[in-house]
């Protein structure tokens, strides 16, 4: 989602994309209009198995892939994207042997997030990819300041997960009619899971409350961990148009960031949900559960646009939701709020950003 909305603003002649494709899976409805995908399909395993570490055996048959690649497409410089250090390290590589600028962006932290055989490979090519790149993009403000003060030996910028945003002018907020309708939005994953569960329950404890799950995760992943009964909706994955045309039928957005899980510590302290971008442009108050001290906690407070509750106790959670229902001119603060911190994520600016710091010199898509 991140690349795919930041590539819409660029032009088949400015951009190429390289992504993975697994061998049974067909290849994505990709808009005709928008930059090429040229696919690689690394699927080397042991019955399935070992994927991860045995791709690395096929590196030089798609380093010469590419390279043919960038001859034909007269390639002028690399966008190498983390989370994925196999794709980072080719374009790494790629730009030392056809003496091209490369850029990195890192959309997780590296080195911090890994432990055992790939710390060990973490350690060796994160400084060299740092090294080599004109600019080493990051996700967030909050990764930003983390990297700044571990590895101050480095320079960073924030290259931000950009929407296609069209900012709606407020509304006023209707009266419920019936029971009051809560929205959860995305994976219930470990970044988020003990955070969302927690919500969720105390949600479902109310019968005047109605919990609706808009998520890529199956129903199962729901039910084993106890969200059930006649006041919970799944409604399973659903796209950002769809989301934009429903969203006005909840009363309250829930964004949970998890307290703990299998994550590291500083990958809770910095990650940035994706989903809070489209919740922000939604018109309707969010209700964040976000510990103290991380990046999307302060994020929310400094900019006053969600009520965010950053203690695990459900007598804080229930106050914050009476407080949202019953605390005069909360929620339009909050929604206002929202709606003018959405500008810092129009795709269109983050393309601008890229634009200039490649030397892009042509216009902008659909610019004239």
């Amino acid at each position: 989602m991140v690349v795919s909305h930041l590539a819409a603003e660029f032009r088949q002649d400015e951009m190429v994309i390289v992504a993975e494709r697994e061998p049974q899976r067909p290849a994505n409805n990709w808009p005709a209009r928008n930059p090429r995908i040229h696919y690689l399909s690394p699927n080397l395993s042991i019955g399935g198995k070992g994927k991860r570490y045995l791709r690395w055996l096929l590196l030089n048959q798609e380093l010469n892939q590419l390279s043919q690649l960038i001859e034909k497409e007269k390639i002028t410089a690399i966008l190498g994207v983390f989370p994925d250090d196999f794709y980072l390290y080719l374009a790494y590589r790629l730009s030392q042997r056809h003496q091209l600028p490369f850029y990195s962006w890192f959309h997780n932290t590296y080195v911090d997030n890994y432990t055992g055989l790939r710390k060990y490979l973490a350690k060796w090519l994160q400084p060299r990819f740092w090294r080599l790149a004109k600019e080493n993009f990051v996700i967030s403000e909050g990764m930003r300041a983390y990297y700044r003060e571990e590895y101050p030996e480095f320079r960073f910028s924030v290259l931000s997960h950009g929407f296609p945003l069209e900012i709606p002018a407020y509304k006023k907020l209707p009266e419920s009619q019936g029971r009051r309708k809560f929205l959860f939005t995305g994976s219930l994953n470990q970044s988020c899971a003990d955070a969302a569960l927690r919500l969720m329950k105390v949600i479902l404890e109310q019968a005047d409350y109605e919990l609706h799950a808009y998520s890529g995760s199956p129903l199962a992943k729901f039910t084993r961990s106890g969200i059930t009964g006649p006041n919970f909706f799944y409604h399973g994955f659903v796209s950002d148009e769809e989301f934009y045309a429903a969203v006005s039928r909840f009363d309250v957005l829930l964004l949970p960031h998890g307290f703990q899980g299998e994550r590291s510590a500083v990958e809770f302290q910095t990650i940035f949900p994706t989903r809070t971008i489209p919740l922000l442009v939604s018109n309707r108050p969010i209700l964040a559960h976000s510990p103290p001290g991380v990046y999307l906690t302060k994020f929310l407070r400094q900019n006053d646009c969600a009520l965010v509750v950053d203690q695990p106790e459900k007598e804080g959670l229930q106050s914050a939701i009476e407080r949202l229902f019953n605390e005069p001119g909360l929620s339009e603060r909050l929604v206002r709020n929202a709606l003018a911190t959405a500008q810092n994520f129009s795709v269109r600016n983050v393309a601008q950003q890229l634009r200039k710091s490649v030397g892009l010199t042509t216009q902008p898509k659909d610019a004239g």
